[in-house]
């Protein structure tokens, strides 16, 4: 995984250096192409970098482009806000996919309508939308795992931790996890901490007052991690319990510095923005099919942490 993370830092700065370096005259939509990026749960730190792929993605093509979504996760506002985008007849739409049915009957309407659409960080598979650009998550919570193994060992008490139940995304990463897990002397719990950061600690901080032999917990999603982070300070902990999880927030990669989490694993969200503008682009003027893109990731932990540190301020990683 660490090759994985010096493979994609090089691909994603390449690609970086590449489209940036092409002026407007060279790269310039023949129409006035308009996509919008609907996610979930919109006002959490993680979309950050998201936005700002976008953003150079939409500068570079000479398109515009728009960042919405629900403030916390749900179902029928997003839908609603998809909604509105097909009937203002927008050229293209991404949107995160965070349950296996509830998005099928409008993205098949924006499809019968000719927008193209597709999805971005969280995928429901059996929908039909065009493609997806994003993570692994089963194969991310198999990662997971295996970090979890390289500081608890092969047997403990664990729990993971995650913000939002059901979301497809988290669920698959928690399947993968435990697919690795279970197979050695694991005591797991699942905690439901929500998207709110100090619910999120004092959830964490609660449990291990009724659960103080607990080895670690672990995120499975950016919120979740973070709080993990923060819990893990808070109660003076370091050393006795592990902490790690998912994504590169401001505060997981400070307490990775700081020595209050050990590792977190991410799914370069930058180019999840910055792939999915061009996806929709070449489509609307080249009739490319958009095609799944596998955004990858490495793991973060203090011997490369540096690395993304000032990166992650800029919004890039």
């Amino acid at each position: 995984m660490k090759k994985s993370f010096v493979y994609a830092l090089i691909l994603t700065f390449s690609l970086v250096l590449l489209f940036g370096g092409l002026s407007a005259e060279v790269v310039q939509a023949e129409e006035d192409y308009s996509f919008t990026l609907v996610a979930h749960s919109s006002a959490i730190a993680f979309w950050r970098p998201v936005q700002r792929g976008m953003e150079d993605a939409g500068e570079q093509l000479g398109v515009d482009v728009t960042f919405t979504g629900p403030a916390e996760m749900d179902h029928a506002e997003q839908v609603s806000i998809i909604e509105s985008l097909i009937i203002g007849e927008e050229d293209g739409i991404a949107t995160t996919l965070t349950d296996p049915s509830a998005y099928d009957s409008i993205v098949r309407e924006a499809l019968d309508d000719g927008i193209p659409i597709l999805a971005f960080n969280a995928d429901a598979p059996d929908n039909d939308r065009m493609a997806f650009i994003g993570q692994d998550e089963f194969t991310a919570g198999q990662e997971l795992a295996y970090q979890i193994m390289e500081y608890v060992g092969e047997e403990g008490n664990i729990v993971l931790t995650t913000e939002a139940p059901g979301h497809t995304a988290l669920e698959e990463r928690i399947d993968g996890a435990r697919s690795v897990l279970e197979e050695y002397d694991y005591e797991i719990d699942l905690l439901d901490t929500t998207t709110d950061l100090t619910t999120a600690m004092e959830t964490i901080m609660d449990y291990h007052a009724g659960n103080p032999d607990v080895d670690g917990w672990f995120g499975v999603s950016a919120t979740a991690t973070e709080a993990g982070v923060h819990a893990v300070e808070h109660l003076g902990v370091a050393g006795e319990v592990f902490a790690g999880g998912f994504d590169l927030t401001p505060d997981t990669l400070a307490g990775i510095q700081d020595g209050y989490a050990q590792f977190t694993i991410d799914q370069h969200p930058y180019l999840q923005g910055y792939y999915a503008v061009h996806a929709l682009y070449l489509y609307n003027e080249y009739g490319i099919h958009p095609v799944d893109i596998d955004t990858g990731g490495g793991v973060i932990d203090a011997d490369n942490v540096d690395l993304v540190i000032d990166l992650a301020d800029e919004g890039y990683r």
